[in-house]
């Protein structure tokens, strides 16, 4: 059950934030993102900062959920997460997501710190008020499924060159 992550030990997401960190976004005249189709309202005005962005970079959401695999006390086997994956993640986001192995520690609501084993899944996307339901009906599934508290959520716009 994950209440609050107030740790992330890995070296994988090390690597992964110091490089988001690095692409930089900022208002220029990279990308122009008015032509791109889907985009929400607030996205389409965020443009991609030349001096540090790569060429043809384009402005996306960055949308990271943190899932616990502990449930009461017992882990969640492996398997039971990748069927999880295979039924409700890869559907709703086919074109790609990543997910890293991640340590997590967080301070229950009686002040005991419990560190769990987590799972970081990773998801660029478009920003769209249908992506992000598809995102809120993941966390809702394995909160139910897998008897958790809370799946950790955080939204980025950054920019993305593929």
């Amino acid at each position: 059950m994950m209440n609050r992550l107030y740790a992330l030990t890995t070296i994988c997401s090390i690597t992964l934030f110091s490089s988001i960190a690095s692409t930089g976004c900022a208002a220029s005249t990279n990308s122009d993102p008015s032509t791109q189709q889907g985009l929400d309202e607030d996205l389409k005005k965020h443009k991609c900062d030349v001096k540090t962005a790569p060429q043809g970079a384009t402005p996306m959401v960055s949308t990271e959920l943190i899932f616990g695999l502990d449930r009461k006390g017992t882990p969640i086997p492996e398997a039971d997460f990748a069927a999880f994956v295979d039924a409700e993640i890869t559907p709703r986001f086919p074109d790609g997501l990543s997910i890293i192995d991640v340590k997590g520690q967080y301070r229950m609501s009686t002040g005991q710190i419990i560190k769990e084993p987590s799972k970081l899944l990773l998801v660029y996307h478009d920003g769209s008020r249908q992506n992000s339901q598809k995102l809120e009906d993941i966390r809702t599934a394995y909160k139910a499924q897998f008897e958790q508290e809370s799946v950790l959520r955080t939204d980025e716009v950054i920019c993305v060159a593929f």
